[in-house]
């Protein structure tokens, strides 16, 4: 009989909720205690500053088993937080909630079982539990002040505290802003400034990879705001382009080569096209693979139309309210400010766990969740960050086999330890730009790492899997006439028939099925097509709100994809097969198949985050 463990929670936002969710599906009895007076984490405070928009699509962010029923498009804060509250009804979460409690300390007693002291109002008490899920999100302790600055007398305002009153000051006073940052939050914020004062500058250390909301050169926000107004076709948003399963099923190297063309061609915003180039000049092939990159490029659109000024350069000074800026040509430049404006973000913090010897980092634990020695008992959700994608989608599925293995469905690898630390040194060699971020994952590789564990991960239709494989026949009997026709049993008639005639296959099965699965974005919702607690008409139900014919727009980017893509997917089908062996027996004796090794030449989704390489895989598209 499966065990039912007492489950401790911490946090009510959008990691915390679906780990109740799954907490309860299992059969525990779980208890979340979120110390706001409502759910929704960041999503329901006064962090989310003015014009908030998510950077990825509502269909992305939303939950594998409550796909959003809104058109695809870019929410804002308001919106997801109304998601959230919807998805917390939908589940009847809000009675296992407990609000305004905080917990003050978690340890382990005698008896291997957690004793969490929290502070409910003037209350203080005691709770005992088997498991403590870790919710609270990485937005907690914003990180210090750079210490070029420690000089600077002036006012400084944190990201977190980016108020309408303080907007309209800016506005009203014309202050001189100086803006630190190159993520999400400056990009937003960034722009917001150029509007509302002439006087902005954003001091950047290093050149920062960006990548818009939509592949065009066109301004973002007048498009998100369409987006909810009118539907636009799927391949128009980023994340088809980023999370697709035809690239993960590329090297890296195809695919950040195709990003350099991207970079090269008059297709994205040209600011952003040169700020791409010139922050990976070091990485010429994986290029924005690696290195972190901003989904927004509001701040390269109001740099480009001369509305903000931006300074890249590590050696800045700082004497009362002056700036000096030493430029890489060695040009000194010397600002003036009012105030600063902190767009660096947070620390992960846990000073209220009392255990001995832990390890804060994410990368220490296996898959961003499972502590060395406490992978039975303490588990982090929300603390793997998505190169491309959103963090809540991946604290769902970690939430699934968080629940299986406290059931006993599962179990952890034994050597679960040395896999990630194993893990944790490819992630550095990968995303060697941003070797510090240690929260960044791959969403493709590390979704389907944690899907092949809980025995989720999608499969197509045995029609689809046979058309596929002919359609291979096509091509490598094509090969043969073109080096060896002597070799080939066949005619350059028969094989063109068969790879065009399993090309036009993939349009037509299961309304373009293949289509789909290949170029449409690597949603969520996939991973209720089978396995525990699949839903596969609710799979079904979201993917035929589309139409690969009406939901495809023939843009420059998605051309250059399609020409990119295919030949590159027949190659990597090849040297696959030369290295499946060495990969599987690297793993298997525990040795880390890195880039030195070839590591780097398996298709990306195999390459981080122990994801699981089967012999079948070989065979399937």
């Amino acid at each position: 009989m499966a065990a039912k463990k007492r489950v401790i929670i911490m946090g009510a936002g959008p990691c915390g909720l679906p780990a109740l969710k799954e907490m309860l599906a299992g059969g525990h009895d779980a208890t979340t205690f979120e110390r706001a007076p409502s759910l929704g984490g960041v999503f329901a405070s006064s962090a989310m500053y003015h014009d908030l928009h998510l950077t990825l699509s509502n269909w992305a962010m939303a939950f594998s088993d409550f796909p959003n029923r809104d058109l695809q498009c870019y929410p804002n804060g308001e919106e997801y937080l109304q998601y959230l509250k919807d998805y917390a009804s939908h589940f009847d979460l809000d009675k296992h909630i407990k609000y305004n409690t905080e917990v003050i300390s978690a340890a382990l007693n005698d008896e291997g079982k957690w004793r969490i002291e929290v502070q409910e109002g003037p209350e203080r008490r005691v709770e005992i539990a088997d498991a403590l899920i870790v919710a609270t999100g990485a937005h907690q302790a914003p990180k210090d002040l750079p210490p070029q600055l420690d000089g600077f007398s002036g006012r400084m305002v944190h990201s977190s505290n980016y108020t309408h009153d303080f907007r309209r000051e800016v506005k009203e006073k014309q202050l001189r802003v100086l803006l630190i940052g190159g993520g999400e939050s400056a990009a937003d914020i960034s722009a917001d400034l150029g509007d509302l004062t002439p006087n902005t500058t954003v001091w950047l250390r290093r050149p920062n990879c960006f990548g818009p909301r939509f592949l065009v050169a066109d301004a973002e926000m007048p498009q998100v705001k369409d987006s909810k107004e009118k539907k636009f076709p799927v391949n128009c948003f980023l994340e088809s382009a980023t999370t697709n399963r035809m690239s993960a099923a590329q090297n890296v190297f195809f695919y950040g080569f195709w990003r350099r063309l991207l970079w090269k061609l008059p297709i994205l915003n040209r600011t952003l096209s040169e700020m791409c180039l010139d922050s990976t000049t070091s990485a010429l092939l994986m290029n924005d693979q690696a290195t972190y990159v901003t989904k927004n490029q509001r701040m390269c659109e109001a740099w480009g139309d001369g509305k903000i000024e931006v300074l890249i350069t590590p050696d800045v000074s700082t004497k009362g309210t002056s700036v000096e800026f030493t430029m890489p040509d060695g040009n000194l430049e010397k600002r003036e400010f009012d105030v600063v404006v902190l767009c660096t973000g947070y620390t992960v913090q846990f000073p209220w766990l009392k255990v001995d010897n832990f390890d804060a980092n994410p990368r220490s634990w296996y898959l961003h969740c499972f502590p060395e020695r406490l992978g039975h008992c303490l588990f982090f959700s929300g603390y793997a960050r998505p190169h491309q994608g959103g963090i809540p989608p991946m604290a769902e599925i970690q939430s699934r086999y968080i629940s299986m293995v406290l059931r006993g469905d599962r179990q952890l690898p034994r050597d679960y330890a040395g896999r990630a630390y194993r893990d944790k040194l490819t992630e550095r060699e990968y995303y060697y730009i941003s070797p510090d971020l240690d929260s960044l994952v791959d969403w493709n590789a590390f979704l389907e790492s944690v899907a092949r564990r809980v025995g989720c991960e999608p499969h197509l239709p045995a029609l689809c899997v046979l058309a596929f494989n002919a359609h291979l026949l096509g091509v490598v009997a094509l090969a043969l006439l073109a080096i060896a026709p002597n070799l080939c049993p066949v005619s350059l008639k028969q094989a063109a028939l068969l790879w065009i005639g399993t090309l036009l296959s993939f349009f037509v099965l299961y309304d373009g099925l293949m289509i789909k699965w290949w170029f449409y974005p690597h949603w969520p919702i996939w991973y209720r097509n089978r396995g525990p607690d699949a839903n596969p008409a609710l799979v079904s139900e979201v993917l035929q709100r589309t139409n690969i014919w009406s939901d495809t727009k023939i843009s420059r980017g998605f051309v250059l994809l399609i020409f990119w893509s295919w030949w590159t997917y027949y190659a990597q089908r090849v040297i696959s097969f030369l290295l499946f062996i060495p990969h599987v027996l690297a793993k298997r004796y525990g040795i880390r198949f890195g880039k030195a090794w070839g590591g780097f030449l398996v298709p990306k989704i195999y390459v981080l985050h122990d994801t699981e390489w089967y012999f079948s895989d070989l065979f399937l598209p």
